[in-house]
């Protein structure tokens, strides 16, 4: 047996299957039972109708009434005990049947017990089928005593046929048992390292494409993304978007306030820029050092010029002191942007080259201020639709 929660789950896990091959028996157990009368004919003809009306009325709808409660309750643990309790209830009805066969053979019936032993042991658990065997052995206990015996050596032949039949039907019930168990066992042992392999492998993905610092993605994580969007975009003829961005007078803000406000401050900025950002699809990363970058998927020059400026506002917004600044008292954010639609001679890397260009204007130009740059076949196709 399993500690309780790892029982449960055992349970659990097979009562679908345990409990169609509950239905199956169930229908083959009343044939079985019925089937009995051939016994009954040739060894106790006297109460044939009262064998056939015991095994009819008393047998099956009960088989049938106790399927339906364990359809509505599914239990698993109550099903396996069901299984020992129709066997018992089998077992009882038919010595009532043997016991009230008058002559002298009826006694050698009692060897027919066997059949429900061995057939219901096959179906239940091993404690079950304990409990089944010890309570059949009861009743055939209780039949022997009580019964005549004309050959004298009856009851002596049919209890240790029943005492060998029941050793090896419940060897074999345990046996059963324990390798299911096992099974079951290695399966969930299997699952539980694959599960930890699976977590394992998330974590190196997770520290392989993230920033430690900030948890944004890193450097590769970006540029596997970007070739990624530059793929799609040369495939649907879409346009990609670009931001580069950059803390304004960083070092002049580690230098004053120290390395580690300096490691608060980029985590701020991290998360400044992540909430301006509204799309699922996009991306922000930082690139390296105090250098952020965003990517925008099938976003036209408008779109990237709203978050840019939704970006630079946010960061703004922070109010973090930065009296190093030569611009401003607080930290602020330059950057440069561009878009382009690939055509199947670009690479992403003239794009990132044009928002890099575009950074350099906007620190030249006095910082806290997000430029544009576009390269010339972009311009042309906007002037197009413009005339459009």
């Amino acid at each position: 047996m399993f500690p309780k929660e790892l029982e449960d789950r055992f349970l659990q896990e097979g009562e679908s299957k345990r409990f169609t091959l509950m239905i199956m028996s169930g229908a083959a157990a009343i044939a079985l039972f019925m089937g009995m009368l051939i016994a009954d004919f040739l060894l106790s003809r006297e109460i044939l109708l009262y064998a056939f009306l015991i095994r009819l009325l008393a047998f099956g709808p009960a088989i049938f009434a106790g399927l339906y409660v364990l359809r509505i309750l599914r239990m698993p643990a109550v099903n396996e005990w069901l299984v020992a309790c129709c066997g018992l209830y089998a077992a009882l009805l038919h010595a009532f049947i043997i016991y009230i066969s008058p002559g002298s053979l009826s006694m050698a019936r009692v060897v027919e017990l066997n059949v429900i032993v061995v057939y219901t042991c096959t179906l239940a658990r091993f404690w079950p089928a304990v409990t089944l065997t010890v309570s059949v052995g009861a009743i055939h206990a209780y039949l022997v005593t009580h019964m005549p015996d004309s050959t004298g050596v009856l009851a002596t032949n049919t209890t240790l046929l029943m005492m060998t039949c029941m050793a090896f039907v419940l060897y074999g019930t345990y046996k059963l048992e324990h390798d299911e168990r096992m099974a079951f066992l290695l399966d969930a042992r299997e699952q539980a390292l694959n599960a930890e392999l699976t977590v394992a492998h998330e974590r190196l993905t997770r520290m392989a494409t993230t920033d430690a610092l900030t948890g944004l993605a890193n450097r590769r994580y970006f540029e596997e993304f970007l070739g990624e969007c530059w793929q799609r975009a040369q495939a649907q003829r879409r346009v990609v978007s670009v931001m580069i961005i950059d803390v304004d007078y960083f070092k002049l803000y580690n230098d004053r306030y120290g390395h580690q406000t300096g490691d608060r401050c980029l985590v701020s900025v991290a998360q400044a820029l992540s909430s301006s950002i509204r799309r699922p699809g996009d991306l922000v990363a930082r690139w390296g050092g105090e250098e952020f970058v965003i990517v925008m998927m099938d976003a036209d020059a408008d779109a990237a010029a709203a978050a840019a400026e939704r970006a630079r506002e946010a960061v703004a917004a922070l109010g973090l002191v930065h009296e190093a600044s030569r611009c401003l008292p607080r930290v602020t954010i330059s950057g440069g942007r561009a878009s382009m639609r690939p055509n199947a001679q670009s690479h992403w890397d003239q794009l990132l080259q044009l928002a890099d260009d575009a950074l350099y204007r906007a620190k030249s130009a006095g910082r806290n201020r997000i430029h544009a740059g576009y390269d010339s076949s972009f311009l042309m196709q906007r002037k197009v639709e413009a005339v459009q």
